[in-house]
Protein backbone atom coordinates (compact mmCIF):
# COMPACT_ATOMS: atom_id res chain seq x y z
CA UNK A 1 0.00 0.00 0.00
CA UNK A 2 2.91 2.39 0.58
CA UNK A 3 4.54 1.47 -2.75
CA UNK A 4 7.99 0.69 -1.25
CA UNK A 5 8.28 -2.62 -3.11
CA UNK A 6 8.13 -4.72 0.06
CA UNK A 7 5.11 -6.25 1.76
CA UNK A 8 5.08 -5.83 5.53
CA UNK A 9 2.55 -5.91 8.35
CA UNK A 10 2.14 -2.12 8.08
CA UNK A 11 0.69 -2.57 4.57
CA UNK A 12 -2.06 -4.74 6.00
CA UNK A 13 -2.72 -2.28 8.83
CA UNK A 14 -3.17 0.47 6.24
CA UNK A 15 -5.75 -1.65 4.41
CA UNK A 16 -7.76 -2.00 7.63
CA UNK A 17 -7.57 1.76 8.20
CA UNK A 18 -8.80 2.56 4.69
CA UNK A 19 -11.62 0.03 4.77
CA UNK A 20 -12.63 1.13 8.27
CA UNK A 21 -12.89 4.69 7.02
CA UNK A 22 -15.14 3.58 4.18
CA UNK A 23 -17.35 1.53 6.51
CA UNK A 24 -17.25 4.22 9.26
CA UNK A 25 -15.86 1.75 11.81
CA UNK A 26 -14.26 3.07 14.97
CA UNK A 27 -11.32 1.23 16.54
CA UNK A 28 -13.48 -0.07 19.38
CA UNK A 29 -16.26 -1.34 17.06
CA UNK A 30 -16.67 -5.11 16.79
CA UNK A 31 -16.44 -4.87 12.98
CA UNK A 32 -13.09 -3.08 13.22
CA UNK A 33 -11.76 -5.61 15.72
CA UNK A 34 -12.89 -8.51 13.52
CA UNK A 35 -11.30 -6.91 10.44
CA UNK A 36 -8.04 -6.38 12.31
CA UNK A 37 -8.03 -9.99 13.56
CA UNK A 38 -8.74 -11.30 10.07
CA UNK A 39 -6.02 -9.18 8.48
CA UNK A 40 -3.55 -10.28 11.17
CA UNK A 41 -4.42 -13.91 10.40
CA UNK A 42 -3.96 -13.28 6.66
CA UNK A 43 -0.61 -11.58 7.27
CA UNK A 44 0.62 -14.47 9.44
CA UNK A 45 -0.40 -17.03 6.81
CA UNK A 46 1.22 -15.05 4.03
CA UNK A 47 4.37 -14.46 6.04
CA UNK A 48 4.64 -18.17 6.93
CA UNK A 49 4.33 -19.14 3.28
CA UNK A 50 6.29 -16.37 1.57
CA UNK A 51 8.85 -14.87 3.95
CA UNK A 52 11.62 -17.34 3.20
CA UNK A 53 14.34 -15.58 5.20
CA UNK A 54 11.98 -14.78 8.13
CA UNK A 55 12.84 -11.06 8.26
CA UNK A 56 9.20 -9.87 8.48
CA UNK A 57 9.35 -8.52 4.93
CA UNK A 58 8.19 -10.11 1.71
CA UNK A 59 10.33 -9.11 -1.26
CA UNK A 60 9.25 -9.26 -4.87
CA UNK A 61 11.28 -12.46 -5.33
CA UNK A 62 9.66 -14.12 -2.30
CA UNK A 63 6.22 -12.98 -3.51
CA UNK A 64 6.74 -14.45 -6.99
CA UNK A 65 8.03 -17.76 -5.63
CA UNK A 66 5.07 -18.07 -3.26
CA UNK A 67 2.59 -17.36 -6.06
CA UNK A 68 4.24 -19.80 -8.44
CA UNK A 69 3.69 -22.53 -5.86
CA UNK A 70 0.16 -21.40 -4.92
CA UNK A 71 -1.01 -21.06 -8.52
CA UNK A 72 0.35 -24.49 -9.36
CA UNK A 73 -1.61 -25.92 -6.41
CA UNK A 74 -4.83 -24.13 -7.41
CA UNK A 75 -4.41 -25.14 -11.07
CA UNK A 76 -4.12 -28.76 -9.89
CA UNK A 77 -7.56 -28.25 -8.28
CA UNK A 78 -6.16 -28.02 -4.81
CA UNK A 79 -7.66 -25.32 -2.66
CA UNK A 80 -6.17 -21.95 -1.93
CA UNK A 81 -4.05 -21.89 1.20
CA UNK A 82 -6.13 -20.91 4.26
CA UNK A 83 -4.72 -17.37 4.41
CA UNK A 84 -5.71 -16.85 0.77
CA UNK A 85 -9.26 -18.07 1.37
CA UNK A 86 -9.48 -15.72 4.37
CA UNK A 87 -8.18 -12.88 2.21
CA UNK A 88 -10.74 -13.56 -0.52
CA UNK A 89 -13.57 -13.55 2.03
CA UNK A 90 -12.23 -10.42 3.70
CA UNK A 91 -12.11 -8.61 0.36
CA UNK A 92 -15.64 -9.69 -0.50
CA UNK A 93 -17.02 -8.34 2.77
CA UNK A 94 -14.86 -5.20 2.52
CA UNK A 95 -16.44 -4.53 -0.89
CA UNK A 96 -19.97 -5.37 0.28
CA UNK A 97 -20.37 -2.15 2.26
CA UNK A 98 -24.16 -2.49 2.44
CA UNK A 99 -23.96 -6.00 3.89
CA UNK A 100 -26.59 -7.33 1.47
CA UNK A 101 -24.41 -10.20 0.20
CA UNK A 102 -23.68 -8.55 -3.16
CA UNK A 103 -21.14 -6.11 -4.57
CA UNK A 104 -22.66 -3.43 -6.77
CA UNK A 105 -20.98 -0.77 -8.87
CA UNK A 106 -21.04 1.90 -6.16
CA UNK A 107 -19.46 -0.43 -3.59
CA UNK A 108 -16.78 -1.62 -6.01
CA UNK A 109 -16.06 1.97 -7.03
CA UNK A 110 -15.74 3.16 -3.44
CA UNK A 111 -13.16 0.49 -2.56
CA UNK A 112 -10.98 0.80 -5.63
CA UNK A 113 -11.04 4.60 -5.73
CA UNK A 114 -9.92 4.46 -2.09
CA UNK A 115 -6.83 2.63 -3.34
CA UNK A 116 -6.15 5.14 -6.11
CA UNK A 117 -7.85 3.66 -9.18
CA UNK A 118 -9.28 6.09 -11.73
CA UNK A 119 -13.02 6.28 -12.31
CA UNK A 120 -12.54 5.09 -15.92
CA UNK A 121 -10.58 2.02 -14.80
CA UNK A 122 -13.10 1.19 -12.08
CA UNK A 123 -16.06 1.42 -14.46
CA UNK A 124 -14.37 -0.58 -17.22
CA UNK A 125 -13.42 -3.31 -14.75
CA UNK A 126 -16.81 -3.46 -13.06
CA UNK A 127 -18.54 -3.67 -16.44
CA UNK A 128 -16.31 -6.61 -17.32
CA UNK A 129 -16.63 -8.57 -14.04
CA UNK A 130 -20.38 -8.02 -13.68
CA UNK A 131 -21.28 -8.73 -17.31
CA UNK A 132 -24.23 -11.11 -17.54
CA UNK A 133 -24.97 -11.14 -13.79
CA UNK A 134 -28.45 -10.34 -12.49
CA UNK A 135 -28.67 -6.59 -11.79
CA UNK A 136 -24.91 -6.43 -12.48
CA UNK A 137 -24.17 -7.44 -8.88
CA UNK A 138 -21.55 -9.94 -7.73
CA UNK A 139 -22.53 -12.58 -5.21
CA UNK A 140 -19.90 -14.15 -2.98
CA UNK A 141 -19.86 -17.16 -5.33
CA UNK A 142 -19.32 -14.88 -8.34
CA UNK A 143 -16.50 -13.10 -6.50
CA UNK A 144 -14.84 -16.38 -5.55
CA UNK A 145 -15.01 -17.64 -9.15
CA UNK A 146 -13.45 -14.39 -10.39
CA UNK A 147 -10.78 -14.63 -7.67
CA UNK A 148 -9.84 -18.15 -8.76
CA UNK A 149 -9.86 -17.12 -12.42
CA UNK A 150 -7.59 -14.16 -11.65
CA UNK A 151 -4.90 -16.55 -10.44
CA UNK A 152 -5.18 -19.39 -12.95
CA UNK A 153 -6.64 -18.05 -16.22
CA UNK A 154 -4.31 -18.15 -19.18
CA UNK A 155 -6.57 -15.85 -21.22
CA UNK A 156 -5.53 -12.21 -20.59
CA UNK A 157 -9.10 -11.10 -21.30
CA UNK A 158 -10.70 -13.46 -18.74
CA UNK A 159 -13.18 -11.64 -16.49
CA UNK A 160 -11.23 -12.52 -13.36
CA UNK A 161 -8.24 -10.57 -14.65
CA UNK A 162 -10.28 -7.38 -14.16
CA UNK A 163 -11.16 -8.05 -10.51
CA UNK A 164 -8.31 -5.92 -9.15
CA UNK A 165 -8.27 -3.27 -11.83
CA UNK A 166 -7.09 -3.18 -15.40
CA UNK A 167 -3.95 -5.21 -15.90
CA UNK A 168 -1.19 -3.29 -17.59
CA UNK A 169 1.38 -5.35 -19.49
Amino acid sequence: TNKDGIIEKCDFDEVVEKISTLHHWKQNDDAFQKAQETVNKIWEGLRDRADRNKDGKITKEEWIKMWEESIRDVAEVKSFPPWQQDYMEFMFYANDTSGDGYIDRDEYTAIYQLFGFSNDDVNLCFDKISEGLPDNKLSKEDFEALWREYFVAEDEDAKGNYLFGRQKH
